[in-house]
């Protein structure tokens, strides 16, 4: 080919190869956080796709890569599926295929749709475009699934200065991007003018991150806020089962009692008290008489009963104020609700009794703390930009959210999950706490720094302050329309030049 391509491999060969990277992949995420790797896989995959003339193999490229990444980067659900639907490892490592196999379609539509409609350079300029508009596309259809997006890998890298601007899709956007550099940098590499267009271009990227991330859009609103974060490590065995609620409680009783005298906010994580508030209407009498006693708000999990309605919740007990709530809007499917209910719910019900009985609640998505405003998720609705990014709308000076992340084991789900929490604080400028039941608790700055945490699955108690911030950067405030305006753009050039190329080729 010109430029002294390498030569390419048969296709069994090229399609192993997207099979390696893809299971490669999670290691470009927490807890390995091998960041640069990120670009190298994409320049791998990019490469083998670029090559490649017929659509239907560069979609089983796609493929391959996508089902190999999330069936290694999200085989922590099987562990939920063999421990807590008693299913047998087969079956819940089957269901975990299930689910690679539908997010690996996004990877291979991306790729069918480049070397479909694309020829020539214009391809390798689509390819990073159509890439992350799939994983953009992948946490919006069927309730959305954004675990291994690009864009995550680069959250504590230089890249990840884009964030604030264009959020972590726009991340992923010149992450993908770079990597696409190199592997036109690989084909025209007897070309000097072209590695030194390359190189010059990679220093611009990477140059206009780093003067990105140093631009402030927040500023502090008020006093330090001292916070503490309680960290249960109640096992689930133990946490659903009737018998121990009154021990669980009497334990986070303890716990809250325990907490520095000047601390103003006491967290407790997901479901901490594992019954409706309408059960235990003398306990929340007490916490309230306390806290106005000691001048501390409370934020509890607990599920609501709302009468013919039943609500995952977080409970704000500010003295002897009215109770105010938060109800978790984005429901896990499978777990807290049960899509196409007629037809599924009696198979859910056959591995997990009494799940999917939650309703999604509406906002608001603010709590009032001590002056401040709290922007709520629960669990992984924080992995969701659009979400954390309600609270904000609503003039959230500070991130907060509250998970149970003991369903996973000794996975690396609860470390995927800190480091998209650390996305969502670089975003908006804020920072987050995060009160989790076995780990990771943790205080996140608004750069997106970890500020401290506590070990997972152990008893604890965070205690820490945090700088609550005003305004909005500009994802905060128009979300990911800038991103798709400036994919939308570059597609649009790519279609230009793909035509140019097929005329001058005629």
């Amino acid at each position: 080919m010109k430029g002294g391509v390498l030569k390419k491999p048969h296709f069994p060969a090229r399609l192993l190869a997207a099979l390696i990277l893809g299971v490669a992949w999670p290691l470009a995420f927490a807890p390995f956080a091998l960041w640069p790797l990120a670009i190298a896989l994409l320049f791998g995959l990019f490469w083998l796709a670029v090559t490649e003339e017929r659509p239907h193999r560069a979609a089983a490229l796609g493929t391959a890569f996508g089902f190999a990444a999330f069936a290694a980067g999200t085989s922590w659900i099987a562990i939920t599926l063999h421990n807590f639907a008693n299913m047998d490892w087969a079956l819940a490592e089957g269901a975990v295929a299930l689910l690679a196999a539908c997010c690996a379609v996004y990877a291979a539509l991306a790729l069918w749709l480049a070397t479909r409609f694309f020829v020539g350079n214009a391809r390798l300029l689509a390819l990073p475009v159509l890439w992350i508009f799939g994983e953009w596309a992948r946490a919006r259809l069927f309730t959305g699934f954004p675990w291994l997006a690009t864009g995550y890998t680069q959250t504590h890298a230089f890249l990840g200065g884009f964030a604030p601007w264009l959020g972590q899709y726009g991340v992923g956007l010149a992450t993908a991007g770079v990597a696409a550099i190199l592997v036109y940098m690989l084909q025209r590499r007897r070309s000097r003018h072209i590695l030194m267009g390359g190189v010059a271009s990679l220093l611009v990227i990477f140059g206009v991150a780093m003067a990105a991330a140093s631009v402030s859009f927040t500023h502090p609103a008020g006093k330090l806020l001292r916070v503490s974060l309680l960290q249960g490590n109640i096992p689930i065995t133990e946490k659903w089962n009737a018998g121990k609620i009154s021990d669980i409680l009497h334990h986070y009783v303890d716990l809250i009692l325990q907490t520095p005298p000047d601390t103003q906010l006491i967290v407790l994580p997901e479901t901490a008290f594992p019954i409706f508030q309408t059960e235990i209407p003398g306990l929340i009498a007490q916490l309230q008489q306390w806290s106005a006693m000691h001048h501390k708000i409370l934020l509890i999990g607990i599920p609501e009963d709302a009468g013919h309605k039943y609500y995952n919740a977080t409970m704000e007990i500010d003295g002897k104020a009215p109770l105010r709530w938060y109800q978790k809007e984005h429901l896990v499917p499978f777990g807290e609700y049960i899509p196409i209910p007629r037809l599924l719910a009696p198979l859910v019900h056959h591995f997990l009794p009494g799940l999917g009985s939650f309703s999604p609640g509406h906002g608001p998505y603010v709590l009032p703390v001590d002056g401040q405003k709290a922007g709520i998720t629960i669990c992984y609705e924080e992995s969701f930009s659009r979400d954390a990014r309600k609270g904000v709308e609503e003039g959230a000076t500070f991130l907060l959210n509250i998970s149970d992340y003991a369903w996973y084991g000794h996975s690396i789900a609860a470390a995927q999950s800190l480091q998209m929490a650390a996305m969502q604080s670089l975003q908006e400028q804020k920072p987050d706490v995060r009160a989790t039941n076995t780990g990771i608790t943790a205080l996140i700055s608004p750069h997106g720094r970890v500020l401290s945490q506590l070990p997972q699955f152990v008893v604890g108690t965070l205690n820490g302050a945090i700088q609550p911030m005003a305004g909005e950067t500009p994802y905060g405030r128009w979300g990911s329309f800038p991103y798709l305006l400036f994919s939308l753009i570059l597609l649009l050039v790519a279609v230009v030049l793909s035509r140019q190329q097929s005329s001058s080729r005629r």
